[in-house]
């Protein structure tokens, strides 16, 4: 039994998805916060996947995740049947497809920083007072005042669609950020596939083999992709993205030990000949 199960292992598992609950909530928090800048004649229907990319697709994870639990860890196989069955599958249905609607989001997003245009007017500071942003990262934008303003001096860019400037760094650092979401949004698309795929397929069946291994070791090149990531995050000066990723990651850790705990469980009583 790979499982741990008593009080406080359980607690800490609990305990980092209720950490995850509280960044959802952050997230939330941070896009309506820049909607006010980058969305000012008010935000379309269409335009919410992609204002609110980051809160939607870490809502629709947090629950995918606990459906993830139910499946691995909380819920018998025995169980597993019927309107129980039904009910996680529909639920993981949605949550699919907000996740795959948030990672359209994220790449539409890429035409935040791909919008700026170089900025050919007089002093930027001349904008004071005009209802100006400064963009000082990914979905973090301040009124424009006389003392940011000054950042600007060596290079100014600017967006005309909702006229927020941004200097020369702080656009190059933006552009990164929003790569990293999608390539970050991609991987963990994969890695849950190849999840679901177990569940399934039942891929117990395979337990110890030579595919087995294949895989576990394809799961762990992307896990790597991801905690490269948390890394470039925290150096790009976005600390949220980068306590996130690394709770998912940690989450994710204990999707995988139910995982392995099943699989092993399930090949041993199919060697025992308790399941065809």
């Amino acid at each position: 039994m790979l499982i741990r199960t008593g009080i406080a292992f359980q607690a800490f598992k609990y305990a980092i998805y209720a950490l995850l609950a509280i960044n959802t909530a952050a997230f939330f928090s941070e896009n309506f916060a820049s909607v006010s800048h980058t969305y000012k004649d008010g935000l379309q229907a269409g335009d919410i996947i992609v204002a609110y990319a980051d809160a939607i697709d870490t809502a629709a994870w947090l629950v995918l995740l606990l459906m993830l639990e139910l499946e691995t860890f909380v819920i018998p196989d025995e169980k597993l049947k019927g309107w129980t069955d039904r009910v996680i599958t529909t639920v993981s249905f949605a949550c699919w497809a907000l996740i795959l609607y948030s990672l359209y989001g994220y790449v539409a997003s890429l035409g935040e920083p791909y919008g700026y245009v170089p900025y050919a007017g007089g002093d930027p500071c001349g904008a004071v007072g005009s209802g100006a942003s400064l963009a000082l990262g990914l979905d973090d934008y301040a009124p424009l005042d006389a003392g940011n303003c000054k950042t600007l001096v060596d290079g100014a860019w600017v967006h005309q669609s909702h006229g927020a400037f941004i200097s020369d760094a702080t656009l190059g650092v933006m552009k990164r950020l929003a790569w990293t979401d999608v390539v970050n949004a991609a991987v963990w698309v994969l890695i849950v596939v190849i999840l679901e795929l177990e569940i399934y397929l039942k891929s117990s069946k395979l337990f110890g083999t030579r595919f087995f291994f294949a895989y576990k070791g394809f799961k762990v090149f992307l896990y790597a992709i991801l905690l490269v990531d948390v890394y470039y995050w925290w150096a790009l000066g976005d600390p949220l993205d980068a306590w996130d990723a690394f709770l998912w990651l940690v989450a994710f850790f204990f999707i995988e030990m139910n995982m392995l705990s099943w699989q092993e469980e399930t090949a041993k009583k199919r060697a025992a000949g308790q399941i065809a």
